[in-house]
């Protein structure tokens, strides 16, 4: 973020706090404010402040984590909320930027996969717990940024209920009025996610062909969950393309394997995987990474376990 761009983010956020103190426990006659970046976040906060607490998206539906870029707009926004909850500065890449115009006196920041073990971008796993990440001198844009983790971690339900639990936390702490709420809404989310583990594990303990190809690297997770092998045509980041020998050898890999099948997110651009697939002969089939969730699917009432159930019909399929 560049010079002038700061000088007017703080001019901004000057104004935006005009009247603030520093941050204090949400009295009982307000709701707390909770802002999440995007939808795999937003969901577990929604389900979890119930009525509660006023949740809101910082991106917009259709908007990449990956590409999206801090601003002042953007920085005001957080500033005006008393929780702000982000995946981690694997996904957002932005973070570092937008935190730099927050004042962090006046709004809790949670990092929703705190004290996680994550898994490295090559599927090995780290102990995310504790450590510093230093970005210093890597692009926080999109383009050149490396995967040090993979933050797809909602793909296995088990890890996402234990950002369920980091969000029920740092919910208690600005509202300790309802901390009840919080820890029955909670457990009620867990006993759903670890209901749908069970479910995922029961019918693809028996899947003959457990290798998956798939366009988008966001499965490491679910693959590891379920005892599935993910090849992928592209990277971790949704629009990372691949290159024409990479193409070339995934082609040569797909009949080696003897795999007809390519999995696609019906919201990130195919052009890529219909290439492969064309030379072939695979079928393309929908596999949701629910980075993006359409506020159409939201209001026809789809959400985290209607998709991931219809993750789980395409799997089937394999």
């Amino acid at each position: 973020m560049n010079k002038l761009m700061k000088i007017i983010a703080t001019i901004f956020l000057s104004l935006a706090m005009v009247g603030h103190t520093t941050f204090k426990i949400v009295s009982a006659q307000d709701r707390p404010k909770v802002m999440a970046t995007f939808y795999p976040v937003y969901f577990l906060a929604s389900e979890i402040a119930g009525d509660k607490m006023e949740v809101s998206m910082l991106l917009d539906a259709n908007q990449d984590a990956h590409a999206y870029e801090a601003s002042a707009q953007a920085a005001i926004k957080v500033q005006e909320s008393d929780l702000f909850i982000y995946q981690d500065d694997e996904m957002e890449f932005f973070i570092k930027d937008l935190m730099s115009l927050v004042d962090l006196d006046t709004t809790k920041v949670l990092e929703s996969t705190d004290g996680i073990d994550l898994l490295s971008g090559d599927g090995e796993e780290h102990d995310h717990e504790g450590e510093e990440h230093d970005h210093e001198g890597e692009e926080y844009g999109h383009e050149g940024h490396v995967h040090e983790f993979d933050p797809h971690t909602w793909l296995d339900p088990m890890v996402y209920s234990q950002q369920a639990k980091n969000i029920k936390e740092a919910m208690i702490e600005i509202d300790p009025d309802n901390q009840k709420v919080y820890e029955e809404n909670c457990k009620a989310l867990v006993e759903k996610l670890e209901a749908l583990n069970t479910e995922f594990q029961t019918k693809l303990k028996d899947l003959e062909n457990k290798t998956i190809v798939v366009q988008h690297k966001a499965f490491s997770y679910l693959a590891q969950a379920y005892g599935l092998e993910q090849i992928s045509i592209g990277g971790l980041s949704s629009d990372q393309e691949p290159s024409a020998k990479q193409i070339a050898e995934m082609q040569k890999l797909l009949a080696e394997k003897q795999v007809n099948k390519i999995y696609v997110d019906p919201a990130i651009d195919s052009k890529i995987a219909q290439t492969v697939a064309s030379s072939t002969k695979a079928e393309l089939l929908p596999l949701r990474t629910l980075e993006l969730v359409s506020e159409e699917e939201a209001a026809a009432g789809e959400n985290y376990f209607t998709l991931m159930r219809k993750n789980l019909e395409q799997l089937l399929q394999n």
